[in-house]
């Protein structure tokens, strides 16, 4: 069985309209915006994204989060 500790944290990729900002955890990026986690993790979701695309006017505002990998820093 594996411990919560040693589990991978999911890394994100954060864009205002098509600009990059940064990458990080859900944690890291809540940090430097000053969002909830569970904001965060809701601007990841298909739901969200399909909503954002959906829209014919994609806001340069717009917050859009992009899981692209994988935390393997535990596991060296």
């Amino acid at each position: 069985m594996t411990s919560r500790g040693n589990q991978h944290k999911r890394i994100y990729a954060l864009y205002r309209g098509d600009i990059y900002i940064r990458y990080g955890t859900a944690d890291e990026l809540a940090t430097e915006t000053g969002l909830k986690v569970a904001t965060i993790l809701w601007y990841a979701t298909g739901v969200r994204r399909r909503r954002i695309d959906s829209q014919r006017r994609k806001s340069k505002k717009s917050i859009i989060v992009e899981p692209i990998g994988w935390d393997d820093d535990d596991y060296d």
